[in-house]
């Protein structure tokens, strides 16, 4: 429960840190904002070799050298990272269209070297089950940038409190996790558990590319086609606006993942050996994604512009077609989940790389539509298109290794796309003003929760199940017996 509150929390933040710079700055400057936080994760996730999570899998984890070595190699790459940041500032500052943005890109630098002094005691103490000191440097430090964001971006009105905002999110993790830890910070090395951690984390630094295709790929895109196709391509404006959109549809889908995946997957794994309790437990994943999904898509697909209008200011409440799409391709999101835990829950940790993979295949189409100058919501459409391939192959993937019959997902999914058009329909019919059309959409929601819950006994009687067991003992399950372990 304190990690899932913990993680609520830090995406709250990043979440409230977004709203108030879209708030107080210009769309162009909020572009601009995005593409320091995207240059970023370029570094950061090209150079990880997750050796923090080297000390929560292996058994010698609490090893005093592994810790050590660890920690020399994170500061590092911290500074390798910082160096490189700070000597192709120039060409990432023209790559996006931003030469005068130089300086703030070469101060990026600063960012690794400082997170690379993190200490990793915070990490080790995961292994034996202390998830709050880990949970608190990620929450203070998210929350501590964001309460810090607010009069910078009051005094300076432009992209350069998004600067600070990173700044000061990375020495306050640095320092919380220095003030939490129980070992002294050292650094050692030797070179069996430097090959270890190497050895451990390049598969998933491979896996971070590909996430980082999936999540940044669209904006690093919308940023840069203008300047690799020698045309007008897109403006940092549309990148402000496009971030803006992305991030509010994206802050419930990554919510309802995190539960999903701590409810699902163990749901899943302790049943992998009885065959027919595992297909019973993953068509009801299915029905219970294919509903949020529903949720998440007619939501933003009738009320996505004027959400955005309340949320962010009426600057990006224009945004309601690319909004709707957006809206479509995390609602696809969603529904990747459940084909992607069964397949954890069985072992098979290359479902989730292969479909990934497919995913990125998206960014063709996207270069594309900068090319050609097409409407930004082209770019969202691509994603879409990312996700039912994904899913797909995902799904395919279970079928042919793990035989899982694909046909568990048509009921479900069919369902929901058709509650979904429906409901769409129906909201565009009534028409009206803003208030008509918030309530009109609510109807569809309550409808289609009612649609999904008649069709799918089984599900029914696990949220009801789930419900009452929460009112109860304060804690969820979606099985109404209990599980033998």
């Amino acid at each position: 429960m304190h990690l899932s509150l913990g993680q609520a929390a830090t995406q709250a933040s990043s979440f409230v840190r977004s709203i108030i710079l879209a708030r107080l700055i210009s769309p162009a400057d909020f572009g601009i904002a995005a593409t320091l936080g995207i240059t970023i994760q370029v570094i950061e996730m090209l150079s990880n070799v997750s050796g923090d999570m080297l000390l929560i899998q292996a058994k010698d984890g609490d090893d005093e050298g592994l810790q050590g070595t660890a920690q020399a190699l994170r500061a590092g790459r911290g500074l390798g990272s910082g160096l490189i940041i700070f000597l192709l500032a120039g060409p990432a500052a023209k790559l996006f269209g931003v030469p005068d943005a130089t300086w703030a890109f070469r101060c990026l630098g600063l960012i690794p070297v400082l997170r690379g002094l993190l200490h990793l005691d915070t990490c080790r103490l995961q292994r034996h089950l202390r998830f709050a000191p880990a949970m608190l440097t990620d929450v203070g430090a998210n929350w501590c940038a964001t309460l810090v964001t607010i009069p910078i971006a009051f005094w300076m009105r432009n992209y350069v409190a998004m600067l600070w905002a990173l700044l000061i999110q990375a020495s306050a993790a640095t320092i919380v996790s220095h003030f939490l830890a129980e070992r002294r910070y050292r650094w050692s090395w030797d070179r069996t558990w430097w090959t270890r951690i190497v050895a451990f984390g390049w598969p998933l630094t491979i896996n971070g590319v590909l996430m980082f295709g999936i999540f940044e790929g669209d904006r690093v895109v919308i940023g840069s086609t203008g300047r690799l196709f020698h045309t007008t391509g897109y403006t940092m404006a549309d990148l402000g606006v496009y971030s803006a959109a992305f991030a509010l549809t994206m802050a419930p889908t990554m919510f309802i993942a995190n539960i999903a995946s701590s409810l699902l997957l163990p749901l899943l794994a302790t049943a992998q050996d009885r065959r027919p309790e595992f297909l019973d437990r993953y068509t009801t994943c299915w029905q219970a994604v294919s509903l949020a999904a529903a949720l998440v898509s007619i939501s933003f697909i009738t009320c996505g512009g004027t959400i955005q209008g309340a949320v962010y200011g009426p600057k990006y409440a224009m945004a309601g077609t690319l909004i709707a799409w957006l809206g479509m391709m995390w609602a696809m999101r969603i529904v990747r989940v459940a084909p992607t835990l069964a397949a954890m829950a069985l072992g098979d940790s290359k479902n989730a790389m292969l479909s990934n993979g497919v995913r990125t295949l998206s960014i063709l189409g996207m270069l594309a539509a900068g090319a050609s100058g097409a409407p930004l919501w082209w770019v969202a459409i691509s994603g879409f298109g990312g996700e039912v391939l994904a899913v797909l192959v995902s799904v395919w993937r279970l079928d042919r290794r793990n035989e899982v019959p694909a046909w568990k997902c048509v009921g479900p999914l069919g369902l929901a796309t058709l509650s979904t058009a429906v409901s769409v329909l129906i909201v565009k019919g009534v028409g009206g003003g803003t208030g008509v059309r918030l309530g009109s959409s609510l109807g569809a929601l309550v409808l289609t929760v009612t649609v999904m819950l008649l069709s799918f006994p089984q599900l029914r009687e696990r949220v009801f199940y789930a419900l009452s067991r929460s009112g109860k003992e304060n804690s969820v399950t979606l099985s109404p017996t209990p599980v033998a372990e």
